[in-house]
């Protein structure tokens, strides 16, 4: 059997050499539920699918327009919702394409859609994994392991101190270019982020101190700003690279999994500026939503610890306003 030809970038659209890829990825699937897989993926080709935030809705409803049969329509739902997970974990998803916001567009064509934003909560501690990088010792570059391991550290290093001060998407993190910062001289870095809108990432002095320690150690002209120095050396990173990078310590920290990744540096920066005060149109700048109406959704739950600092300030307590009623007979 010849094999296929490797996926070099983002997919933009489906194709048949894409779905014999996945497929051949499969592990313990009957030979029936793969060949049903590929009549549905073939199906999505012959459709000319585009890779965009609504593929499972228009899919599903391309299936119920030519009255296929619910199990059926299920079924092929189900192959391409695997498939998009398979391109994910490869990093080969087009940039800025949000798999949960695919699901929930399916779930709303299906009638299933959940009431309210479930929100999850970043670790409370998810601050240590900055920390914890940066308590790392450097290992000696003197040797060709060591200079690699002594890149990575300050690497990784300059990535969380970006996350953390940018509460940039991960995309956005991993696209940007040693032009861009300046070599860790720019404090605000013009990018375009999601849906190709133009929007600032804010650096704070301690992420562009990071950035710059590590660019000043490459000897490389590569433009990328977060490369990879051992495989594929001085090619950009992944998304699922960072990600990695984070969990790593997560798991070192004891933190909690679901509670970290690099998304939740994002969840994490938000709430904590809304908590501090900031205004809510501040927030969504920062953020790059087009709307302040989403920061509202997404945030609602961190009005507590505002009103909590509020009925402090001015809540009586039952005494005190007994006493307050008295003094007013």
């Amino acid at each position: 059997m010849t094999p296929c030809p490797a996926i070099v970038s983002d997919v933009q659209n489906l194709s048949k050499e894409i779905v014999e890829q996945f497929l051949a990825d499969l592990i313990s699937v009957s030979d029936n539920t793969r060949a049903a897989y590929r009549a549905g993926l073939v199906l999505a080709v012959q459709a000319n699918l585009s890779l965009e935030e609504d593929v499972l809705q228009r899919f599903a409803q391309l299936l119920e327009k030519r009255h296929f049969a619910k199990t059926t329509r299920q079924l092929y739902l189900t192959a391409l919702r695997r498939m998009l997970e398979w391109l994910e974990a490869k990093d080969h998803l087009p940039a800025g394409f949000n798999r949960a916001k695919a699901l929930a567009r399916l779930r709303i064509v299906q009638g299933k859609a959940r009431t309210g934003y479930r929100h999850r909560q970043p670790d409370p501690d998810l601050p240590r994994i900055v920390t914890y990088y940066d308590s790392l010792p450097l290992p000696s570059p003197t040797s060709t392991t060591g200079r690699q391991r002594y890149l990575e550290l300050l690497r990784d290093r300059a990535i969380m101190h970006t996350l953390y001060a940018s509460a940039g998407r991960v995309s956005e993190i991993a696209a940007l270019t040693r032009a861009q910062v300046a070599d860790g001289r720019r404090s605000e870095i013009l990018i375009s982020g999601k849906g190709d809108k133009q929007r600032m990432l804010l650096l704070t002095p301690e992420a562009q101190l990071a950035i710059r320690r590590y660019c000043e150690a490459r000897q490389d002209s590569h433009p990328g700003l977060f490369i990879s120095h051992r495989r594929n050396a001085g090619q950009p990173l992944t998304r699922m690279s960072i990600w990695r990078i984070v969990k790593r310590a997560a798991k070192a920290l004891g933190l909690s999994q679901k509670g970290c990744s690099p998304h939740m540096f994002r969840h994490y920066r938000a709430t904590q500026l809304l908590n501090e005060g900031m205004p809510l149109e501040s927030v969504q700048a920062y953020l790059g939503h087009s709307s302040p109406q989403t920061t509202r959704i997404v945030y609602a739950h961190t009005h507590t610890a505002v009103l909590r600092d509020q009925l402090a300030t001015f809540g009586l307590s039952p005494a005190e306003a007994v006493g307050k009623r008295s003094s007013q007979q």
